[in-house]
């Protein structure tokens, strides 16, 4: 549905990969998703470098899908997906205010309810190194008021864990937050140097523990 991302997290190269964010046309995404429908596809997995950005580069400009006016935003993305009747799935969701907007959706039926939101820490600083946005007060109070209005919903998250910088408090930050969040499936992963991150500068690497 896009490629590239507009934001610079410290520890990642995709910008320098892939180049900022590039919506692909929404009639054109949509067309495509129905010709999988039309194949036989029972699950279609929503995904990109960014997913909640898509539309973002175009000013969510009105697009067309059967001579029909929509909206170019992940949300109005979703509404019109469920029209196919088929299983949809979103992935690699950044945290932005509007994915607040998708959850009504799958309370009523018609997407998966299942965010992949990565999330990456809960320390407020450490989240300032990796150029993330977040609080995790309020991720938690999103995450509980998105239970409220699905309580089917389920919830995967990522994190890295060893960012340079990181102090056992921060560490502990994190431990705090899972056992609050209660998320279903949590991946962690160690801190590790990519060629070309920004991170890489940062002094007091952590140790092994």
């Amino acid at each position: 549905m896009s490629e590239g991302c507009n934001h610079r997290c410290t520890f990642c190269i995709i910008p320098s990969m892939r180049g900022d964010l590039v919506s692909r046309p929404i009639g054109e995404v949509l067309a495509e998703a129905k010709r999988l429908a039309d194949a036989g596809v029972k699950e279609l997995l929503v995904i990109s470098q960014d997913t909640s950005a898509y539309g973002v580069d175009v000013k969510h400009r009105t697009g067309f899908h059967n001579g029909m006016p929509v909206k170019t935003s992940m949300v109005s993305l979703c509404e019109e997906l469920a029209k196919l009747g088929i299983w949809v799935r979103l992935h690699y969701v950044y945290p932005y205010p509007h994915v607040d907007d998708v959850i009504p959706l799958m309370a009523e039926g018609k997407i998966l309810p299942y965010l992949d939101i990565p999330l990456q820490h809960a320390s407020p600083r450490i989240l300032k190194l990796m150029k993330r946005p977040g609080s995790a007060d309020r991720q938690l109070a999103r995450i509980k008021q998105w239970r409220e209005i699905c309580p089917d919903l389920t919830l995967r998250s990522t994190f890295i864990v060893g960012f340079p910088g990181e102090t056992e408090e921060d560490f502990q930050m994190l431990l705090d937050f899972l056992k609050e969040a209660r998320l279903d499936r949590v991946g962690c992963f160690k801190y590790s140097p990519v060629e070309g991150a920004t991170a890489n500068e940062l002094a007091d690497r952590c140790r092994k523990r």
